[in-house]
């Protein structure tokens, strides 16, 4: 059996451009942290997949059928999804179980796969498939697919995620988003310097997502758990297209403060990888 842990990740910038063939394109600066899916492969008589939580078209099988379709594979697959990163969170839980199922049949098979070869089926599965083949911090490009590493020594830094218990459609946040026109690569730029600092003062100021103001004008009630964490004088942050909201460097954060703002929010304390 082949065991894969699938983390999460969290924008530390995320600029959304015009649109070019279809896609919007980015310049998303993704970080991985230590939330993470579970993912067991195993051989089996025919493809089959286990998860708790139903999720239609699950694009495990998807990159599972990708994946036997390159290399002729003709046995079948058993795989076992244990989700603890929430859906629809704006963590992109699905898209690193994809990854995670590409490396874990690489591993099950022995088919010696390069980089290059599990880049291009991660390309025809999601936009942020191809961050999560090598889990590291990077700049990520074009509609997101082209991944650029960074060496930032940003390690075991304290995140806290707090996931309200509704989702939200990345679909319909990027419908509703407009693009103003305006470059954001040197305020990019200036917030990998502040990293390289660790000066969290100035990542917290320098953090940005073109895609908040619209997750939080879709939702009020997102709007209304963002101003009263703020309200704490922590300095809350949402990833991707939400609803996630995320908090840097949070080891003094009052974790029963936040929970009492609303009882059916999640709290995950996390670090970065």
């Amino acid at each position: 059996m082949i065991y894969e842990k699938a983390y999460a990740k969290i924008n530390l910038a995320l600029e959304v451009g015009k649109v070019v063939d279809g896609y919007h394109q980015v310049q998303n600066l993704m970080i991985p942290v230590d939330l993470y899916d579970e993912i067991f492969l195993q051989k089996a008589v025919e493809d089959t997949m286990e998860c708790e939580e139903v999720i239609e078209n699950n694009i495990c099988l998807k990159a599972l059928e990708l994946f036997k379709e390159k290399f002729q594979i003709q046995e079948g697959v058993s795989i076992t999804l244990n989700k603890h990163i929430p859906i629809m969170a704006g963590l992109a839980g699905g898209s690193s179980d994809a990854a995670a199922t590409l490396r874990g049949l690489n591993r099950l098979f022995e088919v010696n796969a390069s980089y290059e070869d599990l880049y291009e089926l991660a390309c025809k599965l999601g936009s942020d498939v191809p961050f999560f083949l090598r889990n590291q911090t990077a700049l990520c490009t074009g509609r997101g697919e082209i991944v650029t590493p960074l060496e930032l020594n940003f390690k075991n830094i304290p995140f806290l995620i707090i996931k309200p218990s509704f989702g939200l459609s990345t679909k319909e946040v990027y419908a509703q988003y407009h693009y103003d026109g305006i470059s954001k690569a040197i305020s990019i730029q200036n917030l990998i310097a502040a990293i390289k600092e660790k000066d969290f003062d100035a990542i917290d100021q320098m953090i940005f997502n073109d895609l908040q103001a619209t997750a939080l004008d879709l939702s009020p009630e997102l709007s209304t758990l963002f101003q009263k964490i703020d309200a704490l004088s922590y300095m809350p942050h949402i990833s991707g297209s939400g609803p996630s909201i995320f908090i840097v460097n949070a080891k003094a954060v009052d974790l029963e403060n936040i929970k009492s703002l609303d009882e059916t929010i999640s709290l995950f304390l996390c670090h970065t990888i």
